[in-house]
């Protein structure tokens, strides 16, 4: 689809400063950055659109900070020049920790904090996250905060004042340094937003029923029968943190929300749901991972209707069966376990679906270009508040390339969905995760900095990483805990799902790391061993000369490999050209 370009100018020239509307609720001057000035632009077009649906969309109540305020702070810290020269992230964020803000931010911070009581977040919205070209996704910070009433009011807006600047000393730090580097940025201005958590109070926790990320375009189809123009959506139970990260998440195509990416099988169902769900809560209001099956005692009594989000999993010799849960769980078997599946909220819930379809072409069609949002929906108040509104990074594609001839090469990798059109000819290492010594290992971030030392070693030499499970999961379990900047040389990731021994691939579409991928190009396949229309050609790997990476599960293999991937077909193949017996 072609944009319009005069919209895609007219999105990035508008200024809420000039808003008389929102103006007032602006402290300081300049840019309120690309997440504040992307969530107003949304709001305003929201309100004039005329369209009863968006009635029910809303944004937390919510206060935003221009550059201006983050210039005049770091006019006040000493030594500025010396500081930011170490390049040493301890040193500058103690310095900033210790550097007053202005006096004028304070004041604004007390104010809002004067009317707020519940839980708020302060989040970053830098000059360079507004961009087409440069996601920033994750390498900044967002901090949530218990703003308990028992605490005196000079207290919480000391706790918000502190996590302003840390957020402004994430300026300086090595994952957004690195960022702009490799991209040939300029040193970023820090905005800032103070908005109220989305969600509830719950029993002893505050946290939304649900939360997601929703995308205009869905350009990592899982089967041809879904169409990219339709959109997808990706949801968790409690608070959204965690759609954004490489666990485990609902995905739903708007094309048809019953059609699962992982299919029918229960085992499968069970294999690809979420059963960890992040609310803020405790003694010091810290962010909480909790498990449902151990936690529900204190959930499901605070959340009516639990069932549209849950539901009990049973295993037998047959791949199991689900249940539904009542008030009290029952469970067939000590294996038994609940697990968010979403399996009645389709149909129980269409209005949600209804203000979806609505909302992202509309968003696509006002910024002139496809749109990514974060949400949160109360389904018992039928509200869905906008978190986050932004272009939904692509970058270049490097073209389809016509299919390649395979006459006497070898196919190593073939996958059958989820990737995007591309090729890459010639690539001189292929870089192995063998997945036999990774389940049995507890080396699992001993592994991950192993591949970015190799990756530093190949430095302006391309590779294709192929391992276990996902490739950057905060999870060791479910793969890799690799950080996207240790792949730098990465052209291509091939993630291998054996679902024998737990390791799944799963359309993580929307997160942190996704973005980073989609914004250089690194292509993408995962590889189901076992499965139809895929290979993984285990084989052919133990047969051909490598070297021992620098942990035992790694190998590192010299010759010439391409990749092509069509997202037409839905069909990705890793190819051998030449294989040469030392590094």
């Amino acid at each position: 689809m072609t944009f319009d370009p005069g919209t895609i100018d007219r999105y990035f020239a508008w200024d809420p400063q000039e808003d008389e509307e929102y103006r007032g609720n602006i402290t300081g001057s300049g840019t309120i950055g690309g997440k504040g000035r992307s969530l107003l632009f949304a709001m305003r077009k929201l309100r004039e659109s005329g369209e009863p649906l968006f009635d029910k969309i809303e944004i937390t109540p919510s206060t935003f900070f221009g550059v201006g305020v983050f210039h005049d702070f770091l006019s006040s810290v000493p030594q500025l020049d010396s500081l930011l020269q170490s390049k040493d992230p301890d040193r500058i964020e103690n310095a900033f920790l210790s550097t007053p803000i202005p006096d004028y931010a304070e004041k604004a911070v007390e104010k809002y904090l004067s009317t707020m009581i519940d839980p708020v977040v302060v989040r970053s919205s830098s000059r360079l996250e507004d961009s087409l070209k440069h996601s920033f996704a994750g390498k900044y910070m967002s901090t949530f905060l218990i703003n308990g009433s028992e605490k005196p009011l000079a207290e919480r807006v000391g706790a918000v004042v502190e996590q302003m600047k840390r957020i402004y000393a994430r300026t300086y730090f090595p994952t957004a340094g690195s960022y702009r580097k490799k991209h040939g940025l300029p040193e970023d201005e820090m905005g800032l937003i103070l908005m109220r958590m989305a969600g509830k109070w719950r029993g002893d926790y505050f946290y939304p029923a649900m939360a997601g990320v929703g995308f205009s375009r869905n350009y990592r189809r899982w089967t041809t029968r879904i169409r990219a123009e339709d959109g997808v959506l990706r949801i968790v139970f409690g608070l959204g943190t965690l759609s954004t990260k490489r666990g485990y998440a609902r995905t739903f195509s708007l094309s048809n929300p019953m059609l699962r990416p992982e299919g029918l099988n229960p085992f499968n169902i069970m294999r690809h749901s979420q059963e960890g769900f992040q609310v803020v809560g405790g003694q010091e209001g810290q962010l909480l991972t909790l498990n449902i099956t151990k936690a529900w005692k204190d959930i499901i009594p605070h959340v009516p209707n639990f069932r549209l989000y849950a539901q009990i999993y049973n295993p037998d010799n047959f791949g199991g069966y689900f249940t539904y849960i009542g008030s009290y769980p029952s469970f067939q078997s000590p294996s038994s376990k609940i697990c968010f599946t979403f399996e009645d909220f389709p149909c129980r819930h269409k209005v949600f679906f209804d203000i979806i379809r609505k909302l992202l072409p509309f968003l696509e069609e006002s910024m002139g270009v496809p749109a990514d949002v974060e949400f949160a929906y109360e389904p018992v108040d039928q509200k869905l508040q906008l978190l986050q509104c932004r272009p939904l990074w692509k970058g270049e594609e490097s073209g389809t390339g016509s299919k390649p001839d395979l006459e006497g090469r070898k196919i190593l990798f073939k996958a059958d969905r989820m990737v995007t059109n591309g090729y890459a000819e010639g690539i001189p290492y292929l870089v192995y995760v063998d997945h036999r010594v990774y389940a049995v290992t507890s080396q699992f971030y001993e592994i991950a900095r192993a591949l970015g030392s190799i990756n530093s070693k190949l430095e302006g030499k391309q590779f294709i990483l192929a391992a276990p499970g996902r490739v950057g999961s905060s999870n060791p379990q479910l793969g890799v805990p690799v950080k996207y900047n240790e792949l730098t040389n990465c052209r291509c990731i091939v993630e291998i799902g054996i679902p024998k021994m737990g390791f799944m691939p799963e359309l993580s579409y929307g997160t942190h790391f996704f973005s980073d991928l989609e914004v250089d190009d690194v292509l993408y396949m995962p590889v189901y061993d076992g499965e139809k229309n895929n290979i993984f050609d285990e084989p052919a790997l133990d047969d051909s000369p490598y070297e021992l990476g620098p942990h035992p599960s790694i190998r590192i293999y010299r010759g010439s490999f391409s990749v092509y991937t069509s997202g037409d077909d839905n069909e990705g193949i890793v190819v051998q050209d030449a294989m040469y017996p030392h590094i």
